[in-house]
């Protein structure tokens, strides 16, 4: 268990929720909601994907190569995506259909239930980053299937090739055909695996001094991107998601760093208020509570 991460997701989940809070007041009652701060920039979604490829390589990089190890890796991502989704979708769906004045002909239940990738918002509307984990879990499940030595190279070398493609034939970016096939939010996954596989070959006893180094030097890439979002949105998608990369990497694995060199009775970002473990519901649940 990494507390500073777990804790730290958290945080983002919340920042998700004030994300939408702003849109929500800003729509429906003319109202910019703490004078409209959270409301640009989707970084809190960069942050998630990033931390996806971190975490999973942080806990399964062992599985790879090892027979059979894929099968109970995404069986159990699974279990741990679709439950809550499919409860979520079937409540909203539920509600579409009997309050008067809603409408549910706009949604597609089955691709919202299975996560697959649509042209629309699904009936979670939040849920449409699941169809991108979902398919990096894929990868993810292929790539721990091929021998040790070769699983590495193929989520790194699909990355690239697939973000690559995109860029130079001038795809957009979309959450379906081949705007989503070939979406650069997978190097965003990537980034966050190689970050994973750089501190575990580098340091796994912690580095008090460089981890602070690393997550101050993400928060100040943070605090640029995120008060000049048209800053960011003036570049190509590919170059936004290097920023967020590069930025979040620097963050994860900084806290990494810090909190291993930390007595665990003294690490100051413990997950006592249980946030990190709820940031999936929170994430999932937030936009149908509001």
């Amino acid at each position: 268990m990494l507390h500073g991460i777990q804790a730290i997701r958290g945080i983002f989940a919340v920042l998700v929720v004030c994300h939408h809070m702003g849109v929500h007041s800003a729509r429906y009652w003319q109202h910019d909601w703490l004078g409209g701060v959270f409301n640009q920039s989707t970084f809190r979604v960069d942050f998630f994907f990033v931390l996806s490829g971190f975490a999973l390589w942080t806990a399964h990089h062992m599985d790879a190569g090892v027979p059979q190890s894929w099968r109970t890796f995404l069986g159990g991502r699974l279990l741990r995506l679709y439950p809550l989704l499919v409860v979520l979708t079937l409540v909203k769906a539920s509600v579409l259909w009997l309050v008067p004045g809603r409408n549910l002909e706009s949604y597609h239940l089955l691709p919202s239930l299975l996560a697959l990738p649509q042209e629309s918002f699904p009936i979670i509307v939040a849920a449409w980053t699941l169809s991108f984990e979902v398919s990096f879990n894929l990868l993810l499940a292929v790539s721990l299937a091929l021998p040790q030595r070769l699983t590495l190279p193929a989520l790194v070398g699909w990355g690239l090739v697939v973000s690559a493609t995109g860029f130079l034939l001038g795809i957009r970016p979309g959450l379906h055909g081949a705007g989503f096939l070939t979406h650069p939010f997978v190097l965003e996954f990537v980034g966050g695996v190689l970050m994973a596989e750089w501190i575990r070959r580098w340091d796994r006893v912690g580095d008090r001094l460089w981890g602070r180094v690393l997550c101050a030097a993400s928060f100040v890439g943070l605090m640029v991107g995120a008060t000049d979002d048209a800053w960011i949105t003036s570049h190509p998608g590919v170059w936004q998601k290097l920023y967020w990369v590069v930025v979040f990497a620097m963050g994860l694995g900084g806290l990494t760093l810090w909190e291993r060199a930390v007595p665990a009775q003294n690490w100051r970002l413990r997950d006592t208020l249980g946030l990190g473990r709820a940031s999936y519901s929170i994430f999932l649940a937030h936009g149908f509570v509001l």
